[in-house]
């Protein structure tokens, strides 16, 4: 009885068990043995999850363009970076970000093709920002390709600034967010463990897109010492 009532009384194992049925549903491998993630009475504040997630946004996308050799690269951060000022976020950006945003100047060094792809693998990372303060209303979908951010791209791009976006936030609850971090925290550890035995992830996971989500959601609720956006980790 009292294991029973132990149990009952443990957020963090019922939220572990749900996420197990989830990955059965999928077929995805489990490890049992995997800790729990604890409730925790505060995460990053709406606010600060919205100007994280638009500075990164914008970084992600002079990436995606210099990866494109259509793109002039200039005029693109010229564009991003104009839009973060008009947001008021120009101090918001991290070292990494920062050599993004400095492409406005033609004698900058331009990043390699694999800085690139790193950058541009971050729009992963703001999809769980976007959809914790509710700007993705929709659940986030199946991780089993990269994720459509175009709607919440032209929304975000259609504010004046950074107040009247804020109008749009409808921040999910703390629960619902852990929710989703413990289930992601697993997924991941299915694609670590395919990775490491050189097969596909089962549920046809798509791995890159699981660590960047799982990397998001850590930052999110402060996972891991995740404070610093440029070297979050994805522990699994």
């Amino acid at each position: 009885m009292a294991l029973k009532e132990s149990y009952a009384n443990d957020p963090g194992l019922q939220r572990k068990e749900r996420s197990e049925k989830i990955l059965n549903k999928h077929n995805i491998r489990i490890n049992t043995e995997l800790p729990v993630i604890e409730d925790k009475d505060a995460i990053k504040s709406p606010e600060e999850i919205l100007k994280r997630a638009v500075t990164a946004l914008f970084a992600a996308q002079i990436a995606m363009d210099c990866l494109n050799s259509e793109t002039e690269v200039e005029e693109s951060a010229d564009f991003f970076g104009g839009m973060l000022e008009n947001f008021g976020l120009e101090n918001e950006t991290t070292p990494d970000e920062k050599k993004f945003f400095a492409l406005t100047d033609t004698n900058a060094p331009k990043p390699n093709v694999n800085e690139a792809n790193r950058m541009a693998r971050r729009i992963e990372m703001v999809i769980p920002l976007l959809w914790a303060c509710g700007i993705v209303t929709d659940d986030l979908p199946y991780p089993d390709k990269p994720s459509d951010f175009i709607e919440q791209a032209r929304m975000i791009a259609s504010c004046d600034n950074f107040g009247e976006l804020m109008q749009n936030v409808r921040m999910r609850k703390t629960s619902e967010i852990l929710d989703k971090a413990d289930l992601i925290y697993r997924m991941d550890w299915a694609c670590a463990d395919a990775r490491v035995k050189g097969e596909t992830p089962s549920g046809n996971l798509n791995s890159d897109v699981v660590c960047e989500q799982h990397k998001g959601l850590n930052w999110i609720i402060c996972a891991n010492d995740a404070e610093n956006w440029d070297k979050v980790k994805s522990h699994t």
